[in-house]
This record gives structure tokens, sequence and C-alpha cells, in this order.
């Protein structure tokens, strides 16, 4: 990565990567790599975003863009066309008005890292990364460049799976959602991680898409601050659009590689 700031953020997910030994014991060296790892994201997503020039192999496929009344969402397809994974790869996503000016959304200070970052991509894969807002998306066309990030090893395999409520639990819920029709709330879904791999996550993100009729009708994010080796748990996306009964596609992208 080039630039100070994410130089210091790519020498964490060095150490983090090659700090395994070939035992696969988890070492204390192991373990601050991957804190120091986390840390540094956290301080340098304070910082204004900045792409390093663009990307050589991953290309934006889509974007597409939700609105709602608590905010709304970009959601943007990208492909890494290169030959090895790559990491934290930075994204600015903004709208294009009329007059073809550029209004940048994540480009300022303060955001987390993955609002600003995809977590992974694997080798000749394609995948979504959402960013969302609690404001209005101003009108105007979507977009997004990808800029230059750090080559890894093979991404861990994390599985992600609609959570089903049981019946009688859904029906309690639609009885609530009736009698409190004017305090609507955001729609949501419940997603089951699991962890396939020994390598444990920490601030693991998972996104959720909705399509109906071929275009993108509602998405969200969240965050598992940690995910242990062979691990599960239960994360909860609120959704920005309007789903309606239809079923989200979600996935879970991983944040640490070793």
């Amino acid at each position: 990565m080039a630039g100070s700031g994410r130089r210091v953020v790519a020498t964490a997910l060095v150490l983090a990567i090659g700090g395994s030994g070939l035992s696969g014991c988890v070492s204390t060296q192991d373990k601050n790599a991957r804190a120091k790892l986390v840390a540094d994201r956290t301080v340098e997503g304070r910082k204004p975003l900045w792409l390093g020039g663009r990307s050589r192999d991953v290309y934006v496929l889509h974007v597409d863009r939700v609105r709602g009344r608590h905010g709304g969402a970009l959601v943007v397809t990208l492909r890494n066309r290169g030959p090895s994974a790559l990491t934290d790869v930075p994204v600015v996503v903004g709208v294009r008005g009329a007059d073809d000016h550029r209004t940048e959304l994540n480009g300022g200070r303060g955001l987390a890292w993955f609002q600003t970052h995809v977590p992974a991509i694997g080798a000749g894969e394609t995948t979504t990364w959402i960013f969302t807002t609690r404001r209005a998306l101003p009108a105007g066309r979507p977009y997004a460049v990808a800029g230059r990030a750090d080559e890894s090893g093979t991404p861990p395999r994390i599985a992600a799976t609609v959570e089903r409520a049981p019946a009688a639990r859904r029906a309690a819920a639609d009885r609530g959602r009736h009698a409190a029709r004017r305090h609507t709330a955001p729609a949501a879904v419940r997603v089951l991680v699991v962890n396939e791999s020994d390598v444990p996550q920490f601030g693991l993100q998972v996104y959720a898409v909705v399509r109906a009729g071929g275009r993108v009708v509602a998405a969200g994010t969240a965050t598992v601050r940690h995910l242990g080796s062979r691990g599960r748990a239960s994360a909860r996306v609120a959704l920005f659009g309007a789903p309606g009964n239809h079923t989200a596609r979600v996935h879970a992208l991983p944040t640490i590689f070793e």
C-alpha cells in the first residue's frame, strides 16, 4: 500500500499473515499481530480515504443504490481479475450529478475502516461490498472506484446463511408488526455465520442484499466483533430499502487471513 497510513496497516497485515508457525498453534506473536492489525485499522479509519491510484486488478462491475426512510446504501459488485487474493481494498463511492459533478460519500474522516475498504477478494472472484449511511442519498448516478491493495493468501472460508425463525415466533412477530404499524422500524434479517477455518475473525463483515425483478430493493451490513476458530455466531443485519417478502442473499468477508 502506498502512503504512510496505508503502510502502517500493511505492515500489521504482513505480521498477521506471516506470524503463524508451521505447527498450527497460536503463539503470542500471532495474537499480538492480529491485535495490532485491528488497532491500526481503527486509527487509520479516522483519516480521509486514500486510494493510492486505481487498482490494476479490481474492476467495478456495477453499483446499485437503495434509498429508505432511515438512510441508504450503495451496493458495489467488484471482480478481482488478478492472480492473487487481495485484502483491505480501498473503495471510494459517491454520486455523479446531472452536471457530472461528483459527490463523494465516504472520502472524509471518521468512518469505520470497512465503510471505506473491502475486507477481501479472492483471486479471480467476484464479491459484493456495501456502503451504508444514515443520511439521505443525493440524486444522481452512483459510482465506485477501487484503489490499490495488498496481495494475500487464500482467504479463510466464512459460511453465511439466513436464519429461519420458527413458525410460532414468526406469527408472533407478524402480530407485533401489525400492532405497531405507526412505529415502523427498519426491516432486518438475521444471519448465521460459521467460521470454517482455524483463523479467528475480528470485526467480521456481514452483508445482505435483497433483489426483486432484477434490481436491488434492500441492502445492509453488520459487524461481528469476534468469531473464534470453527465458531459460529448470529448477526442482525438492518436493511435499508423495502425488502417486502423477498429473500435476502447473505455473505461474510473475512478480515483476518492467518
